[in-house]
């Protein structure tokens, strides 16, 4: 009869054999699934898309056309950088590409991708990163090819004591033991064989990838932001009224390379020193300026200017223009000025004129 001890051993290897087979089994599966249809896992590294998905997550993601993904998808992307970035598609314009925000951020990122695929996420399991992470550590992989070698050992090598005949403590003698036969010791290799070729590569190819945000500091490592200026508007020019001197039209360029197109422009006009400006959508590329429109940039200006009459019987006033691009999610280019595009003269002692100065 066996010891207690012995007993306990021989089960706890037959729970081992198990485990290990159904782990095994469902490692190899994943990977085989990674290599034929393209699922990516992926740990989360920031917080960005909390808390729907938060830090230290575990994704999995399919391959998928760009073109194909509807609004609200969260999906993986690879940036100019070279860094993987997983938020979701808040547009996707064929002309300009997928413009990609984080729950938690603030704003949309500032480059959109212009890619033809992406890694669609379909789920996830918060706090697995964590685990994935710790599992490919160094150290861990060569004490899980220990206990595959010992559980090999068991499973066709290790022969087994011909029964009745144990030693005072139960273990079997191993002198009297059977071995076992050359087709199952031959099974053995040829199994091991099997799991160093199969295994092997496929657990390369099923690397898990890390993922974090763009715009938001990592929960897991440190990270750089770069400051990025948009594009500004063209160059400003003044044109005159056919007839009449009492308008004058300001146009520029609609702003080149820029990323995406600009959502608004912003007009600001100073004269005599007061200021007003207004905002006016990006199909616009003119202003008139007008001191026959009381509500208008350059009539407002001239109905706040405190004395009007010194300004009829004082030298010609200079006007200044500028222009900014504002983008979507809220960022702005550089201002392209000009201090003087035109002036306010007055005009026959009771009135005034604005002309061109360029």
């Amino acid at each position: 009869m066996k010891s207690p001890m012995a007993a306990q051993k021989t089960v706890l290897e037959r729970w081992l054999l198990n485990v290990g087979a159904v782990l095994g089994a469902l490692c190899l599966v994943l990977a085989a699934a990674s290599v034929v249809f393209g699922i990516k896992p992926l740990i989360f590294s920031s917080g960005s898309m909390g808390p729907a998905i938060p830090t230290g997550s575990l994704a999995l993601a399919f391959p998928a056309a760009a073109a194909e993904v509807a609004l609200g998808d969260v999906v993986s992307v690879v940036t100019s950088d070279g860094v993987r970035v997983t938020h979701r598609v808040v547009a996707n314009d064929p002309a300009t590409g997928l413009a990609l925000k984080g729950d938690a951020n603030p704003i949309a990122d500032l480059q959109p991708y212009t890619g033809a695929n992406v890694d669609r996420v379909v789920f996830s399991i918060p706090g697995m990163g964590y685990v994935a992470s710790w599992l490919s550590s160094p150290w861990l992989f060569g004490l899980g090819g220990l206990l595959c070698a010992y559980l090999i050992y068991v499973a066709f090598f290790r022969r087994d004591a011909v029964p009745g005949t144990e030693s005072a403590d139960g273990e079997p003698v191993s002198s009297v033991t059977k071995p076992r036969t050359r087709r199952r010791t031959w099974l053995g290799i040829g199994a091991i064989s099997v799991i160093v070729a199969v295994a092997v590569p496929l657990g390369v190819a099923a690397k898990v990838e890390s993922t974090q945000a763009a715009w938001t500091g990592s929960a897991v490592a440190s990270s750089g932001m770069t400051a990025s200026k948009m594009p500004p508007a063209g160059a400003l020019s003044c044109q005159e009224a056919v007839s009449g001197n009492r308008s004058v039209t300001v146009k520029w360029q609609t702003p080149s390379n820029a990323p995406v197109a600009a959502d608004l422009y912003r007009i600001e006009v100073t004269a005599g020193g007061q200021s007003k400006d207004v905002t006016v959508p990006a199909s616009t590329t003119s202003q008139v300026l007008s001191l026959d429109d009381p509500n208008g940039l350059l009539g407002g200006l001239v109905a706040a200017l405190g004395n009007l009459l010194d300004f009829l019987l004082g030298a010609p006033k200079p006007v200044g223009v500028s222009v900014v691009a504002i983008y979507p999610g809220g960022w702005e280019s550089g201002a392209v000025l000009n201090g003087d595009i035109a002036k306010m003269a007055p005009y026959l002692l009771v009135s005034a004129k604005i002309e061109c100065t360029q």
